[in-house]
């Protein structure tokens, strides 16, 4: 007993002559680890580098790095695959690129680098100071797991099983997870930030206000993006655990934080925190004079006679656009459509109209929306127009005449098309249920713009909208032209060559079990199930 109390004794006097150690060595006018958890300092560097990860965005200030990973990872990808853009002069590895479905190992390395590493390198350090560290600040966790959920489905939308639930434990090499098990997770973890958030706003409706470029700290609003991407994940599933969409689409819709419905409560990176962001787009069209309109979204926006148009795209006398996966061509279409956009343009996660869209395919669907499919498509239509701007969206809503047009290419006829489908904008009650499904996401289609990543993943999802196909395939990756329906178009990205070296066994192992052993770009992800 007695050298039990020396032992506890000699420990007090440990801690407490370490105390004493650390109170007279500290300077009183530096804030303790603990102080600048408090005041979410210690949070500063690593919550505007998540959110920038998103969808790569930077500041007027930085350089270019974020403006050629948009480039590559989305406006010569997404962007390509779903036809809202194409390359001035597809000049990019002689042609062989995204574009005309070459898997550039360069390319496909950069992009599994930033859309990975980009992610989990700021996440795990506030991982670690909110949750292993000292005092724990749940509320920031639930922040950091939102956005970290906000650029990682983006991800595995694009690869398909992705490193997840073993990332931070301690090995370098890394199993994967089964997009399925992404996707219940990001669901699950989503609704425990929802209800982490939702208790903490009745205490106060600031957090990281210093620090928040997305919403400059509004509780009420995160929750509401939180809600709004778990509608948007779940949709995403529908064709491949209908039980497991309809439970969180209904979940998402019956919060009572609710949902975006304005375009001031939309997840956009603009201005914020006293940063001004940049949209790479700007630099992408004008200084790189490397982008134009896409062909497909040319035969929608022109064949509807869409106001949007003239608000997404430079037209000059008249709109000019070019097909995907041409080889190089010079400056042939040099006088094409550039995208209409400002350094200062805020670059947008999630819109109020892609909600609304959301809910019209989840009442489709028979899923309690608290509305009819009709409601929400009209209502999709109506907002779209407010956030760009543009009237008479009554008369639009109401046109039964005005369909795609078919495209011509003013430089080289052979490489014209015929309007890739026939569907008007009217709701019609007595369409079947396909008819209704494809009303319903060419308006997102239209109303998303210029978000290409997501309305390649909707084509692949649903079919829709009926694309123009490429003009030539040099595929390296088993991808096929098609006929821009069901059938053909790069449904995922292959894995690059340096995980192979560096992650084989655990890699194989995810191809083997989730991808039926197959790394091509022809093989449908998990939630790819519609039958088309």
């Amino acid at each position: 007993m007695g050298n039990q109390l020396f032992l506890v004794g000699a420990l007090c006097v440990s801690l407490f002559s370490s105390c004493i150690d650390e109170d007279i060595n500290r300077d009183p006018l530096l804030p303790t680890k603990e102080d600048q958890k408090r005041d979410g300092v210690i949070y500063g560097s690593y919550l505007p580098s998540m959110q920038k990860s998103v969808i790569p965005i930077g500041s007027l200030t930085e350089g270019t790095e974020q403006i050629n990973r948009y480039q590559i990872g989305v406006n010569l990808a997404g962007d390509a695959w779903a036809g809202y853009m194409s390359p001035r002069d597809n000049k990019f590895n002689g042609g062989n690129n995204f574009t005309t479905y070459f898997m550039y190992e360069n390319w496909v390395n950069y992009v599994y680098g930033f859309m990975v590493t980009d992610v989990y390198t700021p996440w795990m350090q506030i991982k670690r100071m909110s949750q292993d560290e000292g005092v724990k600040n749940d509320e920031i966790f639930a922040l950091a797991q939102i956005i970290k959920i906000a650029a990682l489905h983006r991800t595995t939308d694009m690869f398909g099983p992705i490193p997840y639930s073993q990332v931070g434990k301690g090995s370098f090499k890394v199993a994967y997870d089964s997009q399925e098990a992404v996707y219940r997770s990001f669901l699950k973890e989503l609704d425990e930030a929802i209800t982490v958030l939702t208790a903490y706003s009745n205490i106060s409706n600031r957090l990281l206000p210093n620090f928040d470029i997305v919403y400059e700290g509004d509780v009420n609003k995160w929750i509401r993006f939180a809600n709004s991407l778990m509608l948007r994940l779940s949709i995403r599933v529908r064709y491949a655990d209908s039980a497991l969409a309809k439970a969180y689409a209904e979940k998402a819709v019956k919060h009572e934080k609710g949902l975006i419905e304005s375009d001031a409560q939309a997840a956009k990176m603009g201005k914020g925190v006293g940063l001004q962001m940049r949209n790479p787009l700007k630099m992408i069209k004008e200084e790189y004079n490397d982008t134009r309109m896409g062909a497909t979204i040319y035969s929608y926006l022109v064949g509807y006679n869409d106001p949007r148009a003239e608000v997404y795209f430079e037209k000059g006398e008249e709109f000019k656009a070019i097909r995907s996966g041409i080889a190089s061509s010079g400056s042939r279409y040099e006088t094409c459509s550039k995208p209409k956009v400002k350094d200062e343009d805020p670059l947008y996660w999630m819109k109020a109209s892609e909600v609304c869209f959301l809910k019209a395919e989840g009442a489709l669907a028979g899923f309690e929306m608290g509305g009819t499919a009709e409601t929400f498509y009209n209502e999709g239509i109506r907002m779209s127009f407010k956030e760009n701007g543009v009237s008479n969206a009554e008369t639009y809503l109401n046109n039964i005449a005005n369909k795609p047009a078919n495209f011509t290419d003013g430089f080289n006829g052979s490489l014209s098309a015929t309007a890739p489908s026939s569907i008007t904008i009217k709701w019609d009650n007595a369409a079947n249920e396909e008819q209704k499904l494809e009303r319903i996401i060419t308006q997102k289609y239209l109303a998303i713009f210029p978000n290409g990543h997501e309305a390649w993943t909707e084509w692949r999802r649903t079919g829709y909208p009926k694309q123009i196909v490429i003009v030539e395939n040099r595929t390296n990756a088993g991808a096929l032209i098609g006929n821009g329906f069901d059938q053909g178009g790069v449904r995922r990205m292959t894995y690059p060559l340096k995980e192979y070296e560096q992650n084989k066994e655990n890699l194989q192992n995810a191809i083997n079990k989730d991808l039926g052993g197959l790394d091509k770009a022809s093989v449908n992800l998990w939630w790819d199930k519609k039958n088309k």
